[in-house]
């Protein structure tokens, strides 16, 4: 098979999938950063993280202006151009697809969150509020599917492309 381009449409599904991320991504390093619009009176990111059992090094990326989720998007984001750019055939296949098809499982998942939170589930606790939850589920779902419809498209593209012919092309 021979190197082809992604599609026009494969490079739009690579940008709506970075565009939803932006909104979550925006809101969860505005409170990191100490924000407090959306958050209950007394409710902290970072005591929220330790309950739950988060590791050190997330709880002390917190209490210093860091959201591991954000940090998380920004890398989504890179992995979505790598896959729908001609300069990610650069990089190895094997990696960027062992990275990218569990990542589509964020669709389901962000498909589960917003049924359960249209259904009243939860554990009964204050906390942010369903706009969050909105930017959250708009995330969730963008990126999972722009993983798949990209990820695929990388896929097919790169398979049996010779060294030399990809570096040809990718100059």
């Amino acid at each position: 098979m021979t190197f082809s381009e992604p599609t026009p449409a494969v490079r739009r599904t690579a940008w709506a999938g970075i565009a939803a991320l932006a909104p979550y991504a925006a809101i969860k390093t505005y409170w990191a950063c100490g924000g407090r619009a959306g958050l209950p009176p007394g409710f902290d990111l970072a005591e929220e993280f330790r309950r739950n059992g988060a590791p050190a090094a997330v709880i002390w990326l917190e209490h210093h202006g860091v959201d591991f989720t954000a940090a998380l998007a920004v890398a989504g984001a890179v992995l979505l151009l790598a896959l729908s750019r001609p300069w990610g055939l650069r990089l190895p296949r094997r990696i960027l697809l062992c990275v990218a098809w569990p990542g589509t499982a964020l669709l389901p998942y962000g498909v589960l969150t917003a049924v359960l939170t249209l259904a009243g589930g939860g554990d009964g606790r204050q906390g942010p509020t369903s706009w969050l939850v909105v930017a959250a589920v708009l995330a969730f779902c963008g990126i999972g599917g722009a993983l798949a419809v990209c990820a695929r498209s990388y896929q097919a593209r790169s398979r049996r492309v010779s060294h030399a012919r990809l570096w040809a092309i990718c100059r």
